[in-house]
């Protein structure tokens, strides 16, 4: 699913959640030369400068080979439930037209994070393929039936989570936690390393 399609939407709620949750896959799609288009919701200014965050996130996509990179302007640790955080999503699916979209499960204990899997949920509603990604706040229910073996990429995604400077005294973002994690979940699936997701929606369309 990921990586045949040629254009592929990720969306966060703040800089680093897209790294953390799917980093090595989009690593690995963009070495196929597929196209990765970064959103996130707000700028992190909660845990952070509003200014360096951003660009945090900026050189870690772009060592993940993403080139476009957005940020919204809503408040972080409370990002609304609103039509005009709906229509700032879908605008980027009308305008880009991705073939997936990567975005926050809602079974995570991370308000912002369960919003915006809630939000993209009715943003992407006319999306036929999307995917809910982890970060180290999902809850118990978060129960992943789409694995991609990113056994060649854990370098790519620890490089890209060293950008994130600002936040490294978070225990998440250490290598212990991103390798462990990528090990588990390669372990359910018997490869080396893997990211796990919730297919919230996946349409086989058939064509003439």
């Amino acid at each position: 699913m990921v990586m045949k399609s040629n254009v592929i939407l990720a969306v966060g709620a703040h800089p680093d959640d897209i790294e953390l949750g799917c980093g090595g896959t989009i690593s690995a799609a963009s070495k196929l030369g597929k196209r990765v288009i970064a959103v996130f919701l707000s700028k992190g200014e909660h845990s952070g400068d509003p200014k360096v965050r951003p660009r945090e996130s900026i050189e870690a996509l772009g060592l993940l080979g993403v080139k476009e990179v957005y940020f919204g302007d809503f408040p972080d640790t409370e990002i609304p439930c609103s039509r005009q955080v709906i229509d700032f999503l879908e605008a980027f699916y009308l305008a880009h037209k991705p073939e997936l979209i990567l975005t926050h499960t809602v079974n995570d204990i991370h308000q912002d994070h369960r919003q915006v899997g809630w939000l993209s949920v009715s943003a992407f509603r006319n999306a036929s393929r999307l995917l809910a990604y982890e970060t180290p706040r999902v809850t118990p229910a978060f129960s992943p039936t789409y694995f991609v073996d990113i056994t060649n990429c854990v370098n790519d995604k620890w490089s890209a989570l060293k950008c994130h400077s600002s936040q490294k005294s978070k225990r998440y973002i250490t290598y212990e936690s991103m390798v462990n994690l990528a090990s588990f979940r390669g372990s359910q699936v018997s490869v080396p390393a893997a990211e796990a997701f919730e297919v919230v929606r996946y349409v086989e369309r058939l064509t003439p």
